[in-house]
C-alpha cells in the first residue's frame, strides 16, 4: 500500500476563491470582499497529485479537511479483519474528512482514483471561520448532511434493492453529482473501477458487467470503455425508484 504523499507542495500562485469557477458550490454564497480575502488566505490550493494518493488515513489525527478542485477520488473504510468498503465517490467541490468532523482521528481513507487537486482547510482554520462567520458554519453543516444522506442511501440500497436497481441508481447517483457542478448528466467518465463501483453497490464486479451490458442492449446507456453515455435517464430513474 503506498504511503499517503506529503501535503505541503503549495501551487506557486494559489488561485483566489473569488476566481475558482466552483466557489459557490464549496463556500457560502454571501461573503463580502474582506471576508472572501480572509477565506482566500486560510484555502491552501495544492498542486495536482497522482492517482492512488492517500489524502489522509483512517485511524491518523485529524489537522485538515480538502476540498476537491478537479478529479475524483474515495472514501474508503476498513473493519478489524482488513475488509475495505467504498462509502461514497467524491467530485469537484466536494469535501473529503467530513465524516470526522466531530473526531479528532479520521474516519475513513481517502484515495484519488485520477490526478486531481485539493484545497487545504486545516481544521483550526476551519473552526476559527465558525467564530468569524456563523452563516458560514451552517452551510458547511448543510454539505456535511448532504454527505451523510448520500452514505445512508447507500446503505439503504444494499439492503433492499435488486441488482438492476443497484446499477441504475449508481449511474443516477453520478450522473445527478455531474449536474451539480454543470457537467453533462447524460455523459459520464468512470474514473473508478468495475471492481470499486461493485464494491460501492454490493455487487460483485461480474454482476456489475452483465448488468450494464443488458442495460445498452435495452438502449438505456452506451458503455464505452470509460465512458459511459446514457441513453434513457427516464427509464433509468424508474428503475432506481424500484
Amino acid at each position: 500500500m503506498p504511503d499517503p504523499l506529503p501535503l505541503h507542495l503549495v501551487s506557486p500562485r494559489p488561485l483566489a476563491c473569488e476566481e475558482c469557477h466552483l466557489r459557490a458550490h464549496c463556500l457560502p454564497d454571501h461573503l463580502d470582499d474582506e471576508f472572501a480575502q480572509t477565506v482566500a488566505r486560510v484555502i491552501r490550493p495544492h498542486q495536482p497529485i497522482p492517482r492512488g494518493t492517500y489524502l489522509f488515513r483512517q485511524g491518523a489525527v485529524v489537522s485538515a479537511f480538502y476540498f476537491l478542485r478537479s478529479g475524483s477520488a474515495k472514501s474508503v473504510v476498513s473493519d478489524a479483519s482488513g475488509r475495505e468498503s467504498i462509502m461514497r465517490f467524491l467530485f469537484p467541490s466536494d469535501l473529503a474528512g467530513t465524516a470526522s468532523m466531530d473526531l479528532t482521528i479520521y474516519h475513513d481513507s481517502v484515495i484519488t482514483l485520477e490526478r486531481s487537486s485539493f484545497c487545504e482547510l486545516r481544521s483550526a482554520d476551519l473552526l476559527q471561520l465558525f467564530r468569524d462567520d456563523p452563516p458560514a458554519l451552517q452551510r458547511f453543516l448543510t454539505k456535511i448532511s448532504d454527505n451523510i444522506l448520500i452514505e445512508r442511501h447507500a446503505r439503504v440500497r444494499l439492503e433492499h434493492s435488486s441488482a438492476d436497481e443497484r446499477v441504475a441508481d449508481f449511474i443516477v447517483e453520478l450522473a445527478d453529482a455531474f449536474a451539480r457542478i454543470g457537467r453533462n448528466a447524460n455523459e459520464l467518465y468512470l474514473t473508478m473501477s468495475r471492481y470499486d463501483i461493485a464494491n460501492y453497490i454490493g455487487l460483485a464486479p461480474e454482476t456489475v458487467s452483465r448488468v450494464l451490458r443488458r442495460f445498452s442492449d435495452d438502449n438505456l446507456i452506451v458503455v464505452r470503455h470509460k465512458q459511459l453515455v446514457v441513453c434513457n435517464q427516464t427509464r433509468l430513474r424508474a428503475l432506481a425508484a424500484g
